[in-house]
């Protein structure tokens, strides 16, 4: 009888500690805080006069987690509203770090912003023509 006593206790106690505990943020989630707003604005810099980039709210597919450089990031893509073609970005976020990586396709011309490590710049470029240059099977 004690025996099942406890194990229910157990049960119990477990079943709570579940139900309270906290799941892990959605990518997209990390967007709307404060800590990445700010980061995004610093990695602008004079850029973030520019309003599509500043709202960032053209055509954007989901947000995502990426593994970049041994790093986890959340990874959003955008683009200018009726112009994607000749203005898009990729945008990496360090939730852990609070540091902003991206680049910036503006008219033919690329941009950094936040002024990433080689290997992070590299597999940015490789990110954004994968979201903006990829062709449908």
């Amino acid at each position: 009888m004690r025996l099942a006593c406890l194990v229910s206790s157990l049960i119990i106690i477990a079943a709570a500690t579940t139900s309270h505990a906290q799941k892990a943020p959605e990518a997209w989630e990390h967007l709307e805080k404060a800590d990445f707003k700010s980061a995004y604005k610093q990695a602008l810099g004079a850029k973030a006069k520019t309003p599509w980039l500043a709202k960032r709210d053209g055509p954007a597919p989901q947000p995502n987690y990426q593994q970049v450089a041994g790093e986890r990031y959340v990874m959003n893509s955008f683009c200018k509203n009726h112009d994607c073609g000749d203005n898009s970005a990729v945008v990496l976020f360090s939730p852990e770090k609070k540091i902003v990586y991206g680049t910036v396709f503006e008219k033919g011309r690329t941009t950094l912003i936040g002024d990433p490590p080689p290997a992070v710049a590299a597999e940015l470029a490789k990110l954004w023509k994968k979201e903006w240059r990829s062709q449908p099977g």
